[in-house]
């Protein structure tokens, strides 16, 4: 192992053995926190940090999934959708029900095949192999940590976390924060997951991006309805006779 290599490996791990600094939560209640037992001191960061990559490595992925999601967006295009998906695999079917507070008399119907998902946990999820950690708080939430970590790559990325939030319960991130770069255009945002029927899933995201041409855009993408059904019907993902427009998104500030 040559010495840039070795300072990499070593550079992942700096940090990893402080302790965290056991905090409440912002707008906790000090009436509250009197009268529920106190918590014990949080693990060791090189502890949670190996509960983290053991939870990532026993992600599962549901076989079919539904879902619905609210997107609104400011500066790039001014728009309010409401869309219903249902997605197997690396195929989906994308129905856009109401579009700027009017809703479709017929859903516009787009079919994708071949692509996962923009949100998906494991392509997003920082890994101790690739990025440094630095261990901020072990957090209050509910009577149970989550522990706040400060993330940096350790090579240049288009797309790159820079803090993450773990559940104290499964150990995968219920908060994302993240920068990103493409095509001239500029970013910072966050994206929050949760517990769905036993899946972790993405539950909203927030995106700032300042564009080439100096213009602002602002993006809002909130999820809701999840079911998770053994399989959908074969004809699903049945292209329509009339392929609906593509329609116009913030395509530069997610992640790819």
């Amino acid at each position: 192992m040559d010495l840039r290599r070795a300072l990499a490996s070593l550079a992942v791990f700096v940090g990893i053995a402080t302790p965290f600094v056991a905090r409440a939560a912002p707008g906790g209640s000090a009436r509250v926190a009197a009268t529920r037992p106190a918590l014990g001191k949080p693990p060791a960061a090189r502890v949670v940090i190996a509960r983290y990559r053991a939870a990532l490595a026993a992600f599962e992925q549901p076989k079919a999934i539904s879902f619905e999601f609210s997107l609104s967006q400011l500066g790039l295009h001014n728009m309010e959708q409401s869309h219903r998906v249902y997605r197997s695999g690396t195929n989906e079917r994308d129905e856009t029900l109401v579009v700027d507070g009017y809703r479709l008399k017929a859903p516009s119907v787009r079919i994708i095949t071949g692509h996962g998902s923009h949100y998906d946990l494991l392509a997003i999820a920082p890994q101790p192999q690739t990025y440094r950690f630095v261990p901020v708080a072990a957090v209050d939430v509910g009577g149970a940590y989550h522990y706040l970590f400060r993330v940096s790559p350790l090579g240049p990325r288009s797309f790159a976390v820079r803090e993450i939030e773990l559940d104290g319960h499964t150990f995968l991130p219920a908060l994302v924060r993240f920068r990103t770069a493409s095509n001239g255009a500029r970013g910072a945002g966050e994206l929050r997951y949760g517990s769905a029927d036993g899946y972790w899933v993405i539950r909203s995201a927030n995106v700032v991006a300042k564009l080439r041409d100096g213009k602002s855009a602002r993006e809002r993408i909130v999820w809701s309805h999840y079911t998770f059904p053994a399989s959908l019907p074969p004809d699903t993902f049945r292209a329509p006779r009339v392929r609906a427009t593509p329609l116009p998104g913030l395509g530069a500030t997610l992640p790819k």
